[in-house]
């Protein structure tokens, strides 16, 4: 009995964590990286920005997962800000100006933070159900990342999302990047039905974690939510629903549905659309500022190809409410030569217009943009140089460029 308590015990714990990353993949499923470079009173600057996700898994018998994310605002004032101390205070209140330092230096931390902890049961008890405890950031639901993940299809989500296009994020967070309709956020049960190969319902039970005091700024606690979710795949048709409620909030609780469609010919013609509404709270009236709308054709012919996109913004997104966002518009028109897929290789020009209605005045803003894609070793490379006509009485501040790393696909 001592002999079980002073050497075997102690020496099983100190081999657990051994044992458990021979059983244990790690892995980045995403990384981002992009750098613009722009010439501001005549100096040219670079402003760079990462985003990673790296995952611990179990494989299929442990059906654990562990991810953390790597995020920074601007890498070069972090690679600065972390040379350098601060002082204390000398005065009280402290003047304006430290403290527009301080929160300058903690919004450019790079930091590594906790994203989802996840434990799953494939098919307990022989049951074709995958049971699912999650705390964190859980499934993004109507953004196509799923159909390759859960039917081995083609990528069909829209390429018109990341650094390249919204490089400082919503509301001035590159962390804070569109991606779908909703995202299930919190502390709750996920569970699929895996008795078709080809159709997929959901459901998600959890303590929505992502609302945010207003006044404070502090995450609100004790908001519960529940999602039903329907993916289903086929050769030329994808298609993704969802529908969802979040109480209690307001008189009613708060309400969200959406849908995604694809088709394709299979002969060069493809059209992409998510529509839906991330949030609305019952008893308030319905507005097109609640929608999310992105309708995206796509047509190749050879070598050639044309995507045309239009995203209106929502006002409400991920259960934040974003008043910048309000009437914002986007349209792309990206002519492609080559093929990414086939060849690693793909180029073009593209045309890219902001269209935002504020509260004090209306904004357009137009980029056009010769690019280049290149994959290498499953690193895809953007190269763009973007020209904004409307500048032309600034002419060294009339293009931009940009240098763009990620994952392929």
């Amino acid at each position: 009995m001592s002999l079980r308590k002073y050497v075997i015990l102690p020496i099983s714990l100190l081999l657990l964590p051994v044992s458990l990353s021979f059983s244990a993949e790690l892995t980045v499923p995403s990384l981002e990286m992009a750098s613009t470079g722009t010439v501001q009173n005549g100096t040219f600057s670079l402003s760079s920005v990462a985003q990673a996700d790296i995952a611990l898994t179990g494989g299929y018998k442990y059906g654990g997962l562990l991810r953390l994310a790597f995020s920074s605002r601007d890498l070069e004032k972090a690679l600065g800000y972390g040379r350098t101390s601060l002082d204390l205070a000398s005065a009280d209140p402290v003047p304006a100006a430290d403290y527009n330092a301080l929160v300058d230096r903690f919004n450019n931390l790079a930091a590594l933070q906790f994203k989802l902890a996840q434990v799953s049961a494939r098919k307990p008890f022989e049951l074709p159900v995958e049971l699912s405890y999650f705390i964190g950031f859980s499934d993004s639901f109507c953004s196509g990342d799923n159909f390759p993940q859960l039917f081995g299809s083609v990528p069909v989500n829209s390429e018109f999302k990341g650094f390249a296009y919204f490089p400082q994020g919503i509301g001035g967070n590159p962390s804070y990047q569109y991606n779908g309709i909703h995202q299930a956020i919190g502390t709750g049960f996920h569970l699929s039905l895996l008795a078709w190969q080809n159709f997929i319902p959901m459901v998600y039970l959890y303590q929505d974690s992502a609302f945010i005091n207003e006044s404070t700024g502090i995450p609100e606690s004790g908001r519960y939510s529940g999602d039903v979710r329907l993916l289903i795949n086929s050769q030329y048709v994808k298609f993704e629903a969802f529908a969802g409620a979040t109480y209690p909030y307001g008189t009613y609780g708060m309400y969200r549905g959406g849908m995604l469609a694809y088709f394709t010919t299979g002969t060069g013609a493809d059209f992409l659309a998510q529509a839906g509404i991330p949030g609305w709270e019952s008893g308030t009236d319905l507005k097109v500022d609640n929608l999310y709308f992105l309708f995206e054709p796509r047509l190749a012919i050879g070598i050639f190809a044309l995507h045309i996109t239009l995203f209106y913004h929502p006002v409400r997104y991920l259960q934040l409410l974003n008043p910048e966002e309000r009437g914002a518009t986007d349209i792309n028109a990206k002519l492609l030569i080559g093929d990414i897929f086939k060849y690693r290789l793909q180029g073009g020009l593209e045309s890219t217009v902001n269209l935002r209605s504020g509260a004090s005045a209306n904004t357009l803003d137009l980029r056009i943009a010769p690019f280049l894609s290149i994959v290498t070793e499953g690193i895809r490379w953007d190269f763009k140089i973007r020209i904004d006509p409307f500048k032309y009485t600034k002419p060294l501040e009339m293009a931009d460029t940009f240098i763009g790393v990620r994952t392929a696909y």
